[in-house]
Formats: C-alpha cells, structure tokens, sequence
C-alpha cells in the first residue's frame, strides 16, 4: 500500500501532460500526413511537418513501451536519433540562410555607403589618379631660347635638322646603286 501512494503523484502527472497533449495530436491527426503536405506550399514548411510527425510518433512509441515495460528499446532510440538529425540538418541550413542573407544585407548596406559618399562628394580621394595625368609635354613655339634643349626647339629647327639628316644620309636606293656601281668595276678591272 506503501508503493501506490509513492507511485500516484507519477501518474496523476502522466494523466496531467496526456491531457495536454491529446488536443495537439487531435489537430496532427485531423487530416492524414499527405492531405497536410497538400496544403502547405514551400519545402522548408513541409519539411518541418514532417519531422514534427517523426519525432512525436517516436517519442509517443518509446514512452508506450516503457509504460509496458519493455526492455529494448534501441530500435526506436535508433529511430529518435535519426529524426534528430534530420531536424539538426534542417536547423543548421537554415542558420546557414540567415547568415547568407545578414551578409548580402551587410554588403548592400556597404555598397549604398560609398555611393552615398561618392554622389556627396564626400570621398576622400578621386576616382582616377592624377599622376598618370602629368608629364613632360614638347612644346613647339616658334620662340627659342637654348637651340639643344628639346623642350624649346621650334618646329623650323626640326625640319631643319631632318633636312640635314637626309643629306648627310644617302637614301637605300642611292646605296643600291653606288654598291653595283663598284661591284661592276671591280668586274672591270679584273678583265
């Protein structure tokens, strides 16, 4: 008589939480498991019912057998840890799909940044370097100062220079024509 009165406060909780649970599984079990996939419209949300339903037939199964004492369970510990993992892929994917998109939020947060900045006039530097922009620029003034400096040579002096290049240089032709010239002597002279 000792043992029944220890055991009644167990039981009175186990009728407590079964009558908490019967209206869920009333609505899990209204509609069978296909007419419910039916209804819902993205994967992710299909995909969470049914591990929903794995997990509660699992758990109600393990908890039946330990109320009939049963000794192995391992089948259905198996099956409890298979469902568990199912829902451990399903939560990690889907910390996966927030990060993904805190950081395309981020991105575009910084990519509004600096076209805010640019449009402001606000940036510190300009867009295109103003070094590849400077040099040495020729000059060509008919002005002249110092005849060697190429900076203030006029373009007269140039051609001028040019002029006296070509003298002071025979063209290929006239080359051509001075080398035969002497091959046909050479010729000559030996007749």
């Amino acid at each position: 008589m000792d043992e029944v009165e220890k055991i009644r406060p167990y039981i009175a909780h186990l009728n407590k939480q079964l009558r908490l649970l019967k209206p869920d599984l009333e609505k899990m079990t209204s509609k069978s498991l296909d007419e419910q996939l039916l209804l819902l419209s993205d994967e992710r949300s299909k995909l969470d019912l049914t591990n929903k339903y794995s997990y509660v037939l699992s758990s109600l199964m393990f908890a039946y057998m330990k109320v009939l004492n049963v000794k192995d369970v391992s089948p259905i510990m198996a099956e409890l840890t298979r469902v568990k993992t199912y829902m451990n892929k399903a939560k990690s994917f889907d910390e996966k799909q927030d990060r993904k998109k805190g950081l395309e939020q981020s991105e575009q947060k910084k990519a509004r940044r600096v076209i805010n900045s640019v449009l402001d006039g606000n940036h510190a530097s300009p867009a295109i370097s103003k070094v590849h922009f400077q040099g040495k620029h020729t000059r060509f003034d008919n002005k002249s100062s110092g005849k060697d400096d190429p900076e203030t040579i006029s373009a007269e002096e140039i051609t001028e220079k040019i002029k006296e290049a070509k003298s002071k240089k025979p063209n290929s032709t006239e080359k051509r024509k001075s080398k035969s010239k002497q091959k046909s002597i050479k010729v000559h002279k030996r007749k």
